[in-house]
Parts: C-alpha cells; sequence; structure tokens
C-alpha cells in the first residue's frame, strides 16, 4: 500500500470521528464492565499475552476498569472486539471526551424570577416553578424519619469557602483531611469534602470557568437561603456532596457517578451509620448526536440504573443545540434508564428559548435562561442553559423527599429503587403543561416544585389492595391486579407500589393470593 493511499485511509478515519457530530474519545483505552466478583488477578489473567493491560478500576460497584491498548500490538477497534469475545467481560466501550453544557451569562438580569416572576423583568407572570409556595410546605433539609438528605453535584468543581453555599456543604465525618490516609476504609483517601475524579484524589477544584459553573449549579440547588446573604436557592438546607469530574472523559464522569454511587451503598449497607442519603444526582455534561441506545455507550445507563436501583434518581442536562433527541440522539438524555430526568430549559415566559427537545427522550423543562444564582470568589453571577435548568430538577427530588409523609419515607428506606420511580412520576405527573414544549416532551410541561412537593406530602400507597382507587378491595382490584400480572396494563411505579402487597418488589401471583384472600375476609 502506498504512503499516499495510507495518508488517505487515514484522513478519512480521523474525520469521521472529528467532524459531522460525531464523538472523540482517548485513543488508547477502553472502559471495560467485568463479571461481579472479578479481582484484579483474574483481570490480569485474562489479559495475560493480549496488547491490553489494567490502569485502574473505576467503579467497585460495576466492577469497571479503564484498560490500556498499546497501540503498536492492536488498533483500539480490535482490541475492543478482542474484549468483548472474552466471557468474563460484559461490555466494552470506548472513553469518549465530554464538555460543560453552558451558554454566555446575561450580566443585566439580578433577580430569581425562576422563583417566582411577577413579571418583574418583562416576563410572564407565574411563568415560574412556584417555589415560594413549596417553601410553605418544607424548605428541606431532613426527612420525616430524620435522615439527612443529600443531593450529589457532578460538576467541574466548586467554590468551597462560599459564604451562601459553605452550611449547606456534605463532609465525610469518617476522613481526616490532606492525610494521605484512607481514615474511614471506604476505598477513597481525602474525600473529607467530596471528590475530585480529575485527579483521582479529595481536592477540588475551585477557581476555574469549570468550577465556576459547578458554583452556579450548586446555587440553584441549594444555596443557604433566609439568611440575609445573597440568592436562595431551591432547598435551603439540603447539603450538597460536591464530586468534580462533569467533563473530559466518560472514565472521569463514571468515577465521579461512582462515588455518590458507593456513599449511598455504604449508608444502605450500613443502616446509616456511614455514607450518605443521596437521593439525586445533578449532572449538567454530555455529548451531543450520540444515541446511548447503541453498544457504543452500554456504560451510561448500567450506571443510571445501578444508581437508580439504590434509589438515586439522575437528572441530565440536555443538548443547548435546539435539536430532536429522538432523531439526532443526545449523551446522556437519549437514554432509557427508567431512573433519569431528562430536562430542556424554559425562560421567563414560558418559552422554550433554545435546548434539546423530543417527546420520547426529554422529560420536562425548568427555568434556565437568565438564571441568577452563586458564582465563584464568593459572589453570585447569572448563567443560561440547560445546565441552570437540570438543578431546578434536582434540587426538586431533594425538597420532595423533605416533604415525603412516613408512608413514603419509609416504602424509600425498604425500596428505595421502585420509590425513586414514584417521586420521578410524581414530578413529570404535576408539570404546568406549556404550549411551548406540547408535542416535544414527555410531560409536555415545566416543573411545578409546589405541586411536586404536595404529591409526596399527600402520598398514599393503596396498600389495603384498593389498586383501582373506588375505595373497595373487591373482584375489580382483583381484575386489574390479574392484567398487571400479565403485562396487558402498565407497570407504572404508583401502581406496582400498590400491588406489591408481599413487599418483595415484585408483582406475582402470590400478591393475587393475598388480594383475594383480603376479599374473602
Amino acid at each position: 500500500m502506498s504512503n499516499l493511499y495510507k495518508i488517505i485511509l487515514s484522513s478519512i478515519f480521523l474525520t469521521s470521528f472529528s467532524f459531522g457530530g460525531a464523538p472523540l474519545f482517548v485513543e488508547n483505552e477502553l472502559i471495560v464492565r467485568f463479571d461481579r466478583g472479578l479481582t484484579a488477578g483474574d483481570i490480569e489473567v485474562v489479559l495475560f499475552d493480549s496488547p491490553l493491560d489494567m490502569n485502574r478500576q473505576i467503579s467497585r460497584p460495576l466492577n469497571l476498569w479503564l484498560v490500556h491498548v498499546d497501540l503498536s500490538k492492536s488498533q483500539l477497534h480490535q482490541a475492543r472486539r478482542l474484549l468483548e469475545a472474552f466471557p468474563e467481560v460484559i461490555y466494552a466501550q470506548n472513553d469518549h471526551y465530554l464538555s460543560l453544557r453552558i451558554e454566555p451569562d446575561d450580566p443585566m438580569y439580578e433577580q430569581q424570577w425562576n422563583f417566582e416572576n411577577t413579571g418583574q423583568t418583562g416576563g410572564t407572570v407565574d411563568a415560574d416553578i412556584d417555589a415560594a409556595e413549596a417553601w410553605e410546605i418544607t424548605t428541606g433539609g431532613q426527612t420525616i424519619l430524620g435522615q439527612e438528605i443529600v443531593a450529589g453535584i457532578v460538576d467541574g468543581g466548586c467554590d468551597m469557602i462560599h459564604p451562601d453555599l459553605l452550611a449547606n456543604f456534605w463532609s465525610n465525618p469518617g476522613d481526616i483531611a490532606n492525610n494521605g490516609i484512607d481514615d474511614d476504609e471506604n476505598g477513597w483517601i481525602d474525600d473529607s469534602l467530596g471528590w475530585n475524579a480529575y485527579g483521582h484524589n479529595g481536592n477540588i477544584p475551585t477557581n476555574t470557568t469549570d468550577a465556576n459553573h459547578g458554583t452556579h449549579v450548586s446555587g440553584i440547588v441549594g444555596a443557604h437561603s433566609n439568611n440575609a446573604n445573597q440568592v436562595a436557592g431551591v432547598n435551603w438546607n439540603v447539603k450538597l456532596m460536591i464530586v468534580a469530574g462533569a467533563s473530559t472523559t466518560t472514565s472521569t464522569a463514571m468515577e465521579a457517578y461512582s462515588y455518590v454511587l458507593e456513599q449511598k451503598l455504604a449508608w444502605i449497607e450500613s443502616a446509616g451509620v456511614s455514607g450518605a442519603f443521596v437521593v439525586s444526582a445533578n449532572s449538567s455534561f454530555g455529548l451531543n448526536y450520540a444515541d446511548c441506545e447503541t453498544n457504543d455507550y452500554p456504560v451510561w445507563n448500567d450506571m443510571y440504573n445501578t444508581m437508580g436501583e439504590a434509589g438515586i434518581l439522575s437528572i441530565a442536562a440536555t443538548s443547548n443545540s435546539n435539536i430532536n433527541v429522538d432523531v439526532d440522539g443526545d449523551l446522556p438524555t437519549s437514554c432509557s434508564s427508567p431512573y433519569l430526568i431528562t430536562v430542556t430549559m424554559t425562560n421567563k415566559n414560558d418559552l422554550k428559548p433554545s435546548g434539546g427537545y423530543g417527546a420520547e427522550t426529554i422529560d420536562l423543562g425548568a427555568p434556565g435562561s437568565i438564571i441568577l444564582s452563586t458564582g465563584y470568589y464568593q459572589g453570585t453571577t447569572i448563567k443560561s442553559g440547560t445546565s441552570m435548568a437540570t438543578p431546578h430538577v434536582t434540587g426538586a427530588v431533594a425538597l420532595m423527599h423533605a416533604a415525603a409523609n412516613a408512608d413514603l419515607a419509609r416504602y424509600y428506606e425498604e425500596q428505595p429503587g421502585l420509590a425513586a420511580q414514584i417521586f420521578k412520576s410524581m414530578i413529570l405527573s404535576s408539570v404546568d403543561t406549556l404550549d411551548a414544549l406540547e408535542g416535544i416532551t414527555v410531560s409536555q410541561g415545566r416543573l411545578n416544585l409546589h405541586q411536586a412537593v404536595l404529591r409526596a406530602a399527600t402520598w398514599s400507597p393503596s396498600a389495603d389492595g384498593d389498586l383501582n382507587l373506588d375505595g373497595q378491595v373487591n373482584i375489580q382490584d382483583v381484575i386489574v391486579l390479574v392484567n398487571l400480572i400479565l403485562g396487558r396494563i402498565e407497570a407504572t411505579p404508583e401502581l406496582v407500589a400498590a400491588a406489591d402487597l408481599n413487599y418483595d418488589t415484585q408483582i406475582t401471583v402470590q400478591d393475587l393470593i393475598q388480594l383475594i384472600d383480603l376479599i374473602l375476609q
């Protein structure tokens, strides 16, 4: 083959990964999920005498590893096929580059119309999330059972001495900062204030452009409020778990997610003695024109599902470009995990000024245009984009947990995965429907914080067998249950909660027997 021919082929190959919306990825690394229980030593045996070697583990719960490819011995796509042929490998994927989602600031805007819009800036009255009404029910902080609510902020860092955030930062009491020791033996060294997945350490970036972005997002979720200082957040007292890792590569993002996940798993496994009661995780980053449902991106749904099973709803910003995600794709908002809530942006007139959309992929809208929040150097700033819309929903999930009645709070602690889907369903079914979002989002509306919080406060499990909610337990409920078991009706989270009469998380004949016994009593 001539050198000229090689150059032409090489140019075509590079172009296919550099233009036209196609993703870029690390050229000599792959993300690999190995079978559960496979140790580092086992993996070394699997990879022996191949062009592959382990770089590092990036998620213990998923047994996810970053694998280095010796390009002098194999091309990347060949190495991926080799890995996929190993029976011990669940999947392998490229380590795609990611970028934060943000649009230019508008420094002229100085009021938080997104919480309560009175037309003060020329906007439409009540084109807001009804935060003031929601705060009459709760301002956040703890569940009715006394759990300290935590929201994960997976972003580019944060101003860790910001006066309007300082009181709300989550901290790990089992770790001593900067001593180079894993004091609490949780697998993360010096994670006293969170984690930095860029540097694989506990040093949170504080004064970069990306940290400014994370500071702004954090303030929307939970700026310390009612303190006569700067701005309000959706939650006044929620704990903010700061995890840097929202750009550069997929492996970085997965390490960041895994930190959040492991803290919740530790909380579950220790019955609240260690870890953190994380209920939501904010993600304002991604990759345009990427189809999450292809075999190129299996780790995303995998991670969201694993987090969701632990009770963590992942809230993701869609593209800032005005694209149809159903058709054009987007990462991660084309992912189908039932534990993912995807968000586009609205403005002060309840219009969608920009941002991705999709009747099947984008769940709802939230205020994202000209949003005032905390900024680095201990100040405030105004930003626009889907990145600003998403933390409104992340904060909403946390505030709903603060409002949840004892029945819902107990159900969440007993069945976190099923309950997480109930919280998602409540958010999507309580939106303010908008003409601007009709037919282009799943819910066809914009977040209504008050209605979402109210539903959590008044939730009823219908555990008495009244599946059709007609006030009686009779043959009609049996018919509903039979059709649910046979898959003839949609298994909504609420219906699953009502039909799971023996509390085993499965809807089976055993529930039917229990319902019939209940009727015959």
